[in-house]
């Protein structure tokens, strides 16, 4: 006997307002990390004072810090919407499979009614064939 599970609970991906927000994090955390005026501190040597080549080397360090920064951002937004699309594509497979099953039982019911059917019109031919069998004989 086929049994199939009707309270499957769709797959959750993650939502839209925190994929927003985790994304938006994530730049404003690069904007943050790329701030030359904090950079330049790193280069800062006691008793000397900040030159153009301090400076220049933080605007790289900060264009780097940018970049990397950036591309995280969007590489987590789209690891993100891989997900959805993947937990999606499950929960549409667990319903189609749903589906299939349901179909199978009622084809099962189906048969069993026709079979049924059969042998009841096979039992009738039998009766009225013992009846008439005496009328002919």
């Amino acid at each position: 006997m086929n049994t199939v599970n009707l309270n499957q609970t769709p797959p959750s991906g993650i939502s839209p307002k925190a994929m927003t927000g985790a994304f938006n994090n994530r730049v404003a955390e690069a904007y943050a990390n790329a701030d030359p005026r904090f950079l330049v501190k790193g280069y800062d040597r006691a008793g000397l004072s900040r030159g153009a080549g301090q400076w220049a080397v933080a605007g790289s360090d900060s264009a780097k810090a940018l970049a990397d920064g950036l591309a995280n951002a969007y590489g987590q937004n789209l690891q993100n919407s891989s997900y959805n699309a993947n937990a999606q594509l499950a929960g549409q497979q667990a319903q189609e499979t749903q589906a299939q099953a349901l179909g199978a039982l009622q084809q099962q019911n189906a048969y069993a009614n026709e079979m049924a059917g059969l042998q009841r019109q096979q039992m009738v031919m039998g009766l009225l064939g013992g009846l008439f069998k005496g009328f002919f004989d």
